[in-house]
């Protein structure tokens, strides 16, 4: 056996591992000590010891928020920060379990297509065994992800503009390959398995959630940790498992369109998408299907995220809780914000966000949050930046309405006089109006209040 199927020859649909509950169940009850990826071995398929090969990844913190939970008031709001792994993405639980399987086969070099982290883990580990290491990837990737594939001397292939387009070159080719091409997340599932621990040690630390809040490119990573909670479920270990929270670029949202049933989408020959979130880039997701069953399976829901809210919510996860992460992972503060202004999350729910990646890896995000103003051209950057929170914030609250002292609390800079005065210059540009309800005055975006930050969507994406 010299490969990995990742679809049934019979019915075309996806293959996945099944453990043994039993062996699962005995390991997972009889301690909840584990602290090192190879500790779960028992939940992955079979691959010798002497094969595993480790950086260290696994076991990041989950940090409990110090003030973004206090500003949406949701009390029990933890990140679980995956920054921490060696290439600084979660992506090392899958390149740790890929890489050993190869090496227990005995292969001299590995094919990896992908829009980024995938491809830095690979190529780390890989290069651990001296092993060979091909990324295929877009055109459009973070500087910062192509530069550690370079570094850990793996080769590039640029093919097409988004990820789709490296990945289906690797089916195309598949045939002819007589190396492991199965570095590709999408096409193996051992994928799933080595991200599922993320689930794993969750439980560990503070049992089940009432909420997990994902990105989605492919729908993997919702996958893993639903399939994850899904094995302690079975194994009678929990009694229930989290809702699931897919989140989206409004840029490229197949999976959220699909949930809402939404005809809107991505025509696959449509080359020119842009987003700051090129993470999830994905016009056509493998993994939609399984994602959109675990969503509606645990009551979750399915978010597609304006491009204005990614360098705001990047800029708060930073200020606030000393995160520096990538847009990807900044969904989901966008995500938990409109949750929160909806009553849809209890204040006393538990609530992760997966923070997926580090900043470190986009520094044209550093460029965007320090320079906005430079690159738009409109005033003071402090000033850009605030009326620009502002108004994502007002367009969050819909008809519901915010009033100013909920802006400031939310936003958590600067004096609340210089919020009403911001309010005051956004209202007499006709962007926001206002009603006074009681002793509030409540304050609602106007249509050209939203034609602004369509526009300002449209320009971020061209930086």
């Amino acid at each position: 056996m010299n490969s990995i199927e990742y679809k049934c020859p019979d019915c075309n649909g996806l293959l996945l591992f099944k453990p043994n509950i039993e062996i699962l169940k005995n390991k997972l009850s009889e301690s909840k000590n584990f602290n090192n990826f190879w500790d779960f071995d028992f939940a992955f398929p079979s691959i010798a010891p002497e094969y595993h090969i480790t950086l260290g990844e696994g076991f990041t913190p989950l940090r409990k928020s110090k003030k973004i939970g206090e500003n949406y008031n949701v009390k029990n709001l933890f990140f679980k920060d995956e920054t921490h792994n060696p290439t600084n993405s979660f992506k090392d639980r899958a390149a740790a379990l890929l890489i050993s399987h190869a090496y227990s086969w005995d292969f001299q070099k590995i094919i990896c297509a992908s829009n980024g982290n995938q491809g830095a883990s690979i190529a780390a580990y890989s290069s651990l065994e001296s092993i060979e290491c091909l990324n295929i990837i877009p055109k459009d990737i973070d500087v910062g992800k192509k530069a550690q594939m370079i570094t850990y001397n793996s080769d590039l292939k640029i093919i097409g503009t988004t990820v789709d387009d490296s990945i289906d070159y690797i089916r195309n080719q598949k045939k002819e390959f007589k190396d492991y091409y199965q570095g590709t997340p999408e096409l193996n599932p051992l994928t799933i398995e080595g991200q599922k621990t993320i689930a794993f040690e969750i439980f560990q630390e503070i049992n089940v959630p009432d909420w997990i809040i994902v990105p989605m490119g492919s729908g993997g990573l919702l996958l893993s940790l639903w399939k994850g909670f899904n094995e302690l479920l079975e194994a009678n270990i929990i009694n229930s498992y989290p809702k699931f929270v897919g989140v989206q670029s409004q840029v490229c949202s197949p999976i959220v369109n699909k949930f809402n049933e939404n005809r809107k989408s991505i025509k696959e020959n449509d080359d020119i998408i842009k987003s700051l979130a090129l993470g999830i880039l994905v016009k056509k997701p493998l993994y939609q299907k399984l994602a959109l069953r675990a969503i509606k399976e645990s009551n979750g829901k399915a978010l597609a995220i304006p491009e204005n809210l990614i360098l705001t919510s990047a800029e708060e996860l930073a200020n606030n809780e000393g995160i520096f992460a990538e847009p990807t992972s900044a969904l989901t503060i966008a995500a938990l914000n409109i949750l929160s202004q909806k009553d849809i999350i209890d204040p006393k729910d538990s609530v992760i966000c997966i923070i997926t990646g580090s900043g470190f890896k986009t520094p044209y995000v550093i460029e965007s949050i320090f320079s906005r103003s430079k690159t738009i051209k409109i005033g003071g950057r402090g000033v850009l930046s605030t009326k620009l929170k502002i108004l994502s914030q007002i367009a969050i609250s819909e008809d519901k309405g915010i009033n100013g002292s909920q802006i400031h609390k939310i936003i958590g800079s600067g004096k609340r006089e210089g919020i009403y005065q911001h309010l005051k210059e956004l209202e007499s540009n006709g962007l926001v109006n206002r009603k006074k309800e009681g002793k509030f005055v409540i304050y609602f975006i106007t249509e050209n209040g939203k034609k602004v930050l369509n526009a300002l969507d449209t320009l971020l994406t061209l930086l």
